[in-house]
C-alpha cells in the first residue's frame, strides 16, 4: 500500500517511535510547565484586589482579580451633594471602571500563557490556537471611558446646581382668582 512503511526495517520503525516519543515528551514536558505557570499566576490573582475611588472621593469601590465587588464606601458628604438618582449612576460607574481595570489586567497578565505558536497542529483534533484566541465572551467595561463619562456628567449637574434653572409659566394667577371669586371658572 502507497504511503505505509511496511516495507520500512524495523531499526528504521524502531528510530521513528523513539523520535515519535521524544516529540510527545517534549510536548508533555511543555504543557506540564505551562500548567504549573498557570497555577502560579492563578493563586497570586485571586489575592489581587483593585480599588477605584470617584474623583470627588465621594465613592470607593474595592473588587477582586475577576471585578466582583468586594466593598463599597461612601463618604459622609455623599448624601448631601447630590440625589439618590445620579448618586446610583455614579456609585455603578465607579464599579464598572474598578471591574473593568481589574479585568482587563487578568486578561493581560494570563494573554503570554496562551500563546501556542508553538504547538504543533495536530490533524484531525479542533485547533488549540483558534480555541484559546476565540476571546472573552464579554469585553470588560473600558475604565477611561466609565471615568470619562462620569467627569462629563458632574459638569454637567454642578453648572446646573449652579444656576437652578426655574420655569415661569403665564400669570394667570390672578385671573383665576378673579373667576373663582365670581362664583365660577369662564
Amino acid at each position: 500500500m502507497p504511503g505505509r512503511d511496511f516495507d520500512a526495517s524495523s531499526e528504521e520503525k524502531a528510530a521513528r517511535n523513539s523520535a515519535l516519543r521524544n516529540q510527545i515528551d517534549d510536548m508533555l514536558d511543555d504543557l506540564r510547565k505551562r500548567t504549573a505557570d498557570i497555577q502560579e499566576k492563578q493563586a497570586t490573582a485571586a489575592q489581587q484586589t483593585f480599588e477605584v475611588a470617584s474623583d470627588d472621593g465621594m465613592i470607593t469601590v474595592r473588587v477582586d482579580a475577576t471585578g466582583t465587588v468586594q466593598e463599597v464606601r461612601l463618604s459622609d458628604k455623599a448624601f448631601e451633594r447630590t440625589n439618590p438618582e445620579k448618586l446610583a449612576r455614579a456609585i455603578t460607574s465607579v464599579i464598572r471602571e474598578a471591574s473593568g481595570t481589574a479585568q482587563r489586567q487578568l486578561h493581560s497578565e494570563f494573554a503570554p500563557l496562551a500563546d501556542t505558536s508553538n504547538v504543533p497542529e495536530v490533524p484531525g483534533m479542533p485547533s488549540l490556537q483558534g480555541l484559546l484566541n476565540s476571546g472573552p465572551f464579554l469585553t470588560p467595561p473600558d475604565p477611561a471611558a466609565e471615568r470619562a463619562q462620569r467627569r462629563s456628567e458632574e459638569s454637567t449637574s454642578s453648572r446646573s446646581a449652579s444656576a437652578p434653572q426655574v420655569q415661569a409659566g403665564p400669570d394667570d394667577w390672578d385671573d383665576d382668582w378673579e373667576s373663582n371669586r365670581r362664583g365660577g371658572r369662564r
